[in-house]
């Protein structure tokens, strides 16, 4: 088996690569967002309607992060349609994991490459499925630039060895804040490792000339991430798990979970092969079969620290949320390093692989009825677009965004894949439109921000995704911008919500200036349009 470890790698990056490929929609939660704002990012540039987009929206002009996958997507919008751009990037970002992972991996031994079979739970985590496109694709990169520096931190003092470490610490920057972070704490753990020789006893000069080297490395870097944190902030919303609760929801490995509540099987699975594995670690170091390596305590120290922050972490710092699913996935991930630096026996890496390919293909059988029945449904849902004419403004209601089913379940247990769906409606090829529950716009660090009192938070809260249900009177934006709305889509339609006053009231000022012009076969998406 170990002969053909390569071939059975690729194997299983084409077996991840399948449920992204197969269904035309692989239905994320910020997915859809991301794609249409990438949209309007290119057509505001490149002069595509822009006068009519200026009018609500405005570009942000900060070096922030958040902005790769935007550029990537939008790249990809110039030549493809926009599910088919949303899928690539899907594409690169799990190519970009999966051997990224395997990179890191090879980097530290080449000899431990069986390791990066466990890739997959931590692929298809949740942050993906709720859209955290930046952050993932970040945590991505973050594979490849630690591992570079490990193959060539012998070599850093070279000027093309700086200056290729220093794009990729760049392109991270410009991605997402929080693995780029990470990457320079590991940079510089490393570093402290490597040069500990020049601490005791200490050597002042090679110390500073060393150090000094790191820091004009690392210092664009630096000053971009302080510039960014000082313009975000530091508040927080307490969580409301307690320490006990975020315990036991790590130790059950929940953010491997995104589809199913019958995932924590294979979730915990995971759990239970690291932990046989770091017994049979203990057991080999007490038979003097095992080796010492400074580096396998970077990444345990740092593996430790991490679950500290994660057991310790609000729910959201400075406007970014769900602290805890972003880190929850890490310290397993830096025990697989630690693995990493270790020597195992031939029968110890046949059986993580198979174990591995099992808990992957254990998470795919489960995954891929709903994966594919969420493909119809969306498809369903594009079918508004037929009747919405470009150049609208289309306020987009939505009534249920975990797609519950007729039999009561629901198509997503642990996410609401679908709560910006409906914006993918304005990345259409052939639609310049304006959705006004696009989130992204509200925050500031994403390249699309609302022009000055164009929001629609300021007087449509009670409307907006994840408020459920959504009411309110949508003239109060018209009164509030002095812009009429087009059109008014309902996502997730049920006559039975009409049952509730404030949806009747609502519906009750809509129907008096909006006529409906489609309702698909589910009832998925209604369409109002202006009379």
């Amino acid at each position: 088996m170990l002969k053909l470890e390569k071939q059975l790698f690729h194997l299983l990056v084409i077996m991840a690569l399948s449920i992204i490929i197969i269904p035309k929609f692989y239905i994320t939660g910020d997915g859809a967002s991301h794609v249409y704002n990438a949209k309007v990012l290119f057509d505001y540039l490149f002069g595509d309607e822009r006068a009519f987009y200026k009018t609500f929206y405005q570009i942000n002009r900060g070096l922030d992060p958040n902005w790769m996958s935007h550029l990537l997507i939008g790249f990809f919008l110039q030549i493809f349609p926009a599910w088919l751009a949303d899928k690539l990037f899907q594409i690169v970002y799990v190519l970009t994991f999966a051997y990224g992972f395997r990179y890191l991996i090879k980097s530290i031994n080449t000899e431990n490459t069986f390791l990066s079979f466990l890739f997959f739970p931590f692929l298809f985590s949740l942050p993906f499925q709720q859209g955290f496109y930046n952050y993932v694709l970040a945590l991505a990169f973050l594979f490849w630039t630690v591992g570079y520096y490990i193959n060539h931190r012998n070599e850093v003092q070279s000027p093309i060895q700086q200056l290729n470490l220093c794009i990729l610490l760049l392109l991270m920057s410009f991605t997402h804040g929080m693995p780029t972070i990470y990457a320079m704490i590991l940079i510089g753990l490393i570093w402290l490792t490597d040069n500990f020789k020049f601490i005791i006893p200490f050597d002042f000069k090679k110390l500073l000339n060393s150090f000094s080297k790191l820091i004009l490395l690392l210092m664009p870097i630096i000053i971009l991430m302080f510039a960014f944190i000082v313009k975000k902030g530091f508040e927080t919303v307490p969580h409301e798990w307690t320490l006990s609760e975020k315990l036991i929801h790590f130790l059950q490995f929940y953010t491997s979970k995104s589809t199913r509540n019958i995932e924590q099987y294979p979730a915990m699975a995971v759990g239970i092969l690291l932990l046989i594995y770091l017994i049979l670690f203990f057991i080999s170091q007490r038979q003097k079969k095992n080796i010492h390596s400074m580096l396998g305590y970077v990444f345990l120290v740092f593996g430790l620290y991490l679950f500290y922050a994660y057991l310790t972490c609000p729910h959201s710092i400075g406007g970014a949320g769900s602290i805890d699913i972003r880190l929850a996935s890490l310290p397993p991930i830096l025990l697989i390093l630690f693995f990493a630096t270790k020597q195992w026996n031939a029968k110890s890496k046949q059986l993580f692989i198979v174990v591995s390919m099992l808990i992957s293909t254990t998470f795919l059988v489960i995954r891929f009825p709903y994966v594919m029945r969420a493909n119809t449904i969306g498809k369903e849902m594009m079918q508004a677009g037929n009747f919405i004419h470009d150049k609208s403004v289309v306020l987009n209601l939505h009534f249920n965004d975990w797609q519950t089913l007729k039999s009561g379940d629901s198509l997503f247990q642990i996410d609401g894949s679908f709560i910006h769906f409906t914006d993918f409606l304005g990345a259409e090829k052939n639609k310049h439109l304006i959705m006004l529950m696009n989130y992204e716009a509200e925050i500031y660090y994403f390249p699309v921000n609302w022009r000055p009192n164009k929001n629609p938070r300021e007087t449509l809260k009670t409307m907006l995704p994840g408020t459920y249900p959504p009411c309110g009177d949508y003239h109060l934006y018209e009164k509030n911008t002095h812009q009429n709305i087009d059109y008014v889509l309902f996502q997730n339609w049920n006559i039975d919500y009409r049952k509730e006053s404030c949806i009747d009231s609502t519906l009750k000022i809509i129907e008096s200036n909006f006529t409906k012009v489609f309702e698909s076969e589910n009832q998925y998406v209604v369409v109002y349009k202006r009379k």
